[in-house]
């Protein structure tokens, strides 16, 4: 018998730690990947030590600290955990079973935002002008989920209008 999941529970517990969400829904062997994916990027980007200088202030400490090999995988991991804890608590709860002739739009839930986030938030990473990569991680994530928003919100229009026509 399962237990309801909250999605909302589960897209927080993958926004503190890539993986936890994963470990709430019961798919333990995706989250435990996601754990150890989630500490060797954080360890080999010294990821800890560069926000700890975005947070002083010392933003050129944050920049040269910073391996920016490592550190780009991270806001795709950290996009994809949240997102894919996200709508496994919904299809456990609704007891959708995925299929693949299905469409994107009507499985899944925020897909363009959660892309936007990876993308905008890699790009903010490699863009990192003077307020170091964390910042520009963060807010070029931000901007990549509003973007991404809205191309989905689209996408699901124009779907829904090609399925009327059909």
């Amino acid at each position: 018998m399962n237990k309801y999941r909250s999605p909302v529970l589960a897209a927080l517990w993958s926004v503190a730690i890539p993986g936890f969400g994963q470990l709430y829904t019961g798919d333990y062997l995706i989250g435990l990947l996601l754990v150890i994916l989630e500490f060797i990027i954080n360890v080999n980007a010294r990821l800890n030590l560069s926000i700890l200088y975005s947070f002083r202030g010392q933003f050129q400490h944050a920049i040269e600290v910073t391996d920016f090999q490592w550190i780009m995988f991270y806001p795709c991991i950290y996009a994809f955990s949240i997102w894919q804890a996200y709508n496994r608590a919904l299809e456990l709860n609704t007891g959708l079973r995925r299929n693949e002739e299905n469409n994107i739009f009507t499985n899944n839930k925020y897909c363009g935002f959660f892309i936007g986030v990876a993308m905008g938030g890699t790009l903010g990473v490699i863009y990192s002008f003077l307020i170091g990569p964390i910042l520009c991680g963060i807010l070029g994530g931000v901007a990549g989920g509003l973007i991404g928003a809205i191309i989905e919100k689209l996408g699901r229009i124009i779907f829904s209008k090609g399925q009327r026509d059909t």
